[in-house]
C-alpha cells in the first residue's frame, strides 16, 4: 500500500474484498426485480396500454385472469430460464476475475 494512489488501492484491495458482497447483491436484485408483483396489481392493473405489466403479473394475467395455464407455466419456465443463465453468468464473471 506503500506509494499506491487512491485509485490503485480501490482497484486492488478495496474491490477484491468487496466482491463476494456486490456479487450476492447483484444476484439478490436480480431476483427480486424479477419478482415484482404487488405494486403493478394493486396500483394499475397492468396501467393505462398495459405500460406497468411486469413479467409475473403477466404470468398471473395468464394464469388465473385467462386461465391459460399452459401459457403462464412457459413464461415461468422462461423466467426460471433467464434468471439461472444471468446468475450463472454473474458467478462466470466473478470467477474470472478474481483468478
Amino acid at each position: 500500500m506503500d506509494g499506491a494512489t487512491r485509485g490503485a488501492q480501490f482497484r486492488y484491495i478495496t474491490l477484491p474484498s468487496l466482491s463476494p458482497a456486490l456479487l450476492l447483491t447483484g444476484i439478490l436484485t436480480m431476483a427480486g426485480y424479477f419478482q415484482l408483483f404487488a405494486e403493478p396489481y394493486v396500483m394499475t392493473q397492468g396501467g393505462p396500454a398495459q405500460r406497468t405489466v411486469t413479467v409475473l403479473y403477466f404470468m398471473y394475467e395468464q394464469g388465473f385472469k385467462w386461465w391459460s395455464l399452459g401459457s403462464a407455466s412457459a413464461v415461468a419456465f422462461v423466467l426460471f430460464l433467464f434468471m439461472f443463465l444471468f446468475t450463472v453468468l454473474q458467478l462466470w464473471a466473478s470467477q474470472r476475475n478474481a483468478a
